[in-house]
């Protein structure tokens, strides 16, 4: 197995997540203006979208992901319970938290609950790694 060389600079994942409660229910079954505050989000947190925003409003609730290079923003929502619970994550050098606050505002959500967290310190690979 082939052992790759590391640069000395960590690498970290920056995670921010939140219970928002008393969100008007109009907010999480609007398709449209999810997709559009989840690319909102990410452009806070500072990721940049890989694909176009996934969102599905379905009998049990509304899910809405937005895959980024090195990150996510997600969202899983109960309509009918004013009840939203969100993830941003990123690699690197992000602001998750950023992002989130941009959700919460823009949902208007009465209660909020947020815990963000800073993982790992694996040492980033060199530019000779990628090829």
């Amino acid at each position: 197995m082939h052992q790759l060389p590391r640069s000395p600079e960590p690498l970290t994942l920056e995670q921010s997540l939140a219970e928002l409660d008393g969100v008007p229910a109009v907010h999480l079954r609007d398709s449209q203006g999810l997709a559009g505050l989840l690319v909102a989000a990410a452009n806070a947190a500072g990721l940049s979208a890989a694909n176009p925003p996934l969102v599905t409003i379905g009998p049990r609730g509304t899910g809405a992901m937005l895959l980024c290079q090195g990150g996510h923003v997600v969202l899983e929502a109960v309509p009918d319970a004013g009840l939203c619970f969100v993830d941003v994550a990123g690699i690197g050098v992000v602001n998750a938290q950023r992002g989130l606050d941009v959700i919460a505002r823009r949902l208007g959500a009465r209660h909020i609950h947020m815990e963000s967290k800073r993982r790992g310190s694996v040492p980033a690979a060199t530019a000779s790694e990628a090829g």
